[in-house]
């Protein structure tokens, strides 16, 4: 499994106990070290506004890429396409561009159900 295939799989499997729990997710984050280390990273905000929750995550990973042992980094947060419930999760290789993914997602008796990825692209 590739870098970028397990930032993934941690933010789906992240999302996904939140989802189970709340119903829902604020934005959160996690980066991946050389070792293959992942660590997982947050923000707060008194307001609980999720825009500027995402802001302060934009500028942890703008420090975090400066880091030479941190390979990858990625943000992950709930938002809504089409009137469907989404995760959307961006993967940051460099302070140049990412890779956004869309996937929707249901929940049904207590099990969260993903969806395949809608409306890829790459932002740069």
């Amino acid at each position: 499994m590739n870098n970028i295939e397990k930032l993934l799989n941690s933010l789906i499997e992240q999302a996904e106990l939140f989802l189970k729990e709340n119903g829902e997710f604020a934005p959160f984050g996690t980066y991946i070290r050389a070792n293959g280390d992942l660590t997982y990273i947050g923000a707060y905000s008194e307001t609980t506004d999720s825009n500027e929750m995402y802001d302060l995550l934009i500028q942890g990973v703008r420090e975090d890429l400066k880091d030479e042992d941190i390979r990858a980094t990625a943000i992950a947060w709930n938002g809504t396409v089409d009137g469907k419930d989404v995760i959307v999760t961006e993967v940051f290789l460099s302070l140049d561009g990412n890779y956004q993914s869309i996937h929707p997602y249901t929940i049904e008796n207590g099990s969260v159900i993903f969806g395949d990825e809608i409306k890829p692209r790459i932002n740069r």
